[in-house]
């Protein structure tokens, strides 16, 4: 690949996006829900990836907000840029909505409750299955969707789990914000066929392996929390008490290098070479947690 010169890549936009990690307790074990990218898309094609994408305008508009209650906005996680700072209060939200939303365009599943908190059931699920693809071609509509069935959008059950930056030296890059969401043990999944072909509930430690095994290609981003996240499962027992103690983890935004020599290596802030190496730092001050630092300061890209 033709490597970017710092003023060019500074010239690539950055979009916004939002990443849902399905959690559910189910036969014993906490799964995760991963699905696999058509292979003739040309963004991550046959891949496993967690349901997401980018953030929509309509995203952000006042009819979807009117979906949030008032108490799920003040206890949900506040989220800030690279540099530490925090954003506003839209923005954050409108990051939170698209990972609802595109979980239900790519899943089928509705992380949405009734008036009285409860979580959307298999049946009504089931019931608004064809309105998937007009929510996808139109996401305007999802608000709409959530009216007329008088359900919210409890963002505060959402865990704001990681926040990860595309190198500088990438043609295409986006700046995405991963949440851990929380759904009911008999969670129906029902695969669009379109983007996605084929799905999995699986413990984080048996995705870890078979990615590493590469009987199953995940990105570099979606394997490093996957490792976080089974490393927390084993400090904190259960899904249960993993969200509790979760709830407000303090997230750092993670901006890796991709490093050409003899191989194509993914260099992450914690490595003691890091700052030697060509492209966009992450500032001076952050300081990454003692879980993230325990996991490989760089990887292999596969070729």
């Amino acid at each position: 690949g033709v490597s970017l010169s710092d003023s060019e890549a500074k010239t690539v936009t950055l979009r916004s996006a939002a990443t849902a990690i399905v959690v559910r307790e189910h036969s014993h074990e906490v799964q995760v829900l991963m699905t696999r990218r058509h292979a003739g898309l040309a963004f991550m094609g046959g891949m496993w990836v967690f349901p997401g994408g980018a953030v929509s305008a309509a995203d952000a508009s006042a009819t979807v907000l009117a979906r949030i209650p008032e108490a799920s906005r003040t206890d949900c996680a506040r989220l800030c840029t690279l540099q530490g700072e925090a954003i506003p209060e839209r923005e954050y939200l409108s990051l939170m909505i698209a990972a609802c939303r595109e979980t239900f365009e790519e899943t089928g599943v509705l992380l949405a409750s009734d008036s009285a908190g409860r979580h959307c059931g298999n049946d009504l699920s089931a019931r608004l299955q064809e309105k998937r693809s007009a929510v996808a071609s139109q996401p305007e509509l999802f608000p709409e969707l959530l009216r007329a069935e008088d359900l919210f959008l409890r963002v505060d059950r959402l865990v704001y789990w990681a926040h990860w930056i595309t190198p500088s030296v990438v043609p295409r890059r986006f700046d995405t914000r991963f949440f851990l969401a929380p759904v009911p043990s008999d969670q129906r999944v029902v695969i669009d066929s379109t983007e996605t072909v084929d799905h999995a509930w699986m413990s984080p430690a048996a995705l870890v392996a078979a990615a590493t095994a590469g009987n199953m290609p995940v990105s570099h981003p979606t394997l490093y929390n996957l490792m976080e996240l089974d490393a927390s499962l084993h400090e904190h027992g259960s899904l249960q008490v993993l969200l509790a103690a979760e709830a407000q983890r303090n997230v750092v935004a993670i901006l890796p290098k991709m490093v050409h020599e003899e191989q194509t290596a993914m260099v992450l802030p914690w490595d003691p070479f890091y700052r030697n190496f060509v492209g966009e730092s992450v500032p001076e001050h952050l300081e990454y947690p003692a879980r993230l630092r325990t996991l490989p300061p760089r990887m292999i890209a596969r070729r």
